[in-house]
């Protein structure tokens, strides 16, 4: 849209220019010197292959992007090629609780929620570094979730 706008205003300055200086009976007029064309119609035609190549780019990239997404992998049940429906219990908040310690175990455990988010999408992982709020509710933090995750590392 805004290029078609900008390509009106030029048309119009140009006609503007070409009339003020005698419409160009003497070879080269004024607003073909200054914008280089003939006339308007250049300006008009540059503009929609602009236009053109810009909603090609845009089309290119969405593709690619599409493809990406569709690319990655995720967990699929066996017997329909479909992802798992995950639900949470009443009173439950998180899917899997991620225990951990955190001096040999914390970057691992990070990983193991990226990795799964990635691999089912839709899963709440409690991770202490994202959701933990209050230390002394780590057993409520426990309860709302449907699975511990105990990732042993040194010192756990």
């Amino acid at each position: 849209v805004a290029l078609v706008f900008a390509g009106s205003q030029l048309s119009t300055v140009w006609m503007a220019i070409d009339e003020r200086s005698g419409g160009g009976e003497e070879g080269q007029s004024d607003a073909e010197a200054i914008t280089g064309m003939r006339s308007p119609n250049g300006i008009l035609l540059f503009l929609l292959v602009l236009t053109a190549v810009l909603l090609l780019l845009f089309i290119v990239g969405g593709v690619v992007g599409l493809r990406r997404i569709a690319g990655v992998p995720t967990i699929r049940l066996s017997r329909t090629g479909q992802r798992p429906e995950l639900s949470l219990h009443r009173g439950v908040l998180w899917h899997l609780f991620n225990s951990h310690i955190w001096s040999t175990g914390q970057d691992a455990a990070a990983a193991i929620k990226k990795e799964l988010q990635l691999l089912l999408p839709g899963i709440n992982v409690f991770l202490d570094v994202d959701d933990l709020e209050d230390i002394g509710a780590l057993e409520t933090y426990i309860r709302q979730s449907q699975l511990i995750l105990c990732f042993l590392s040194r010192g756990y």
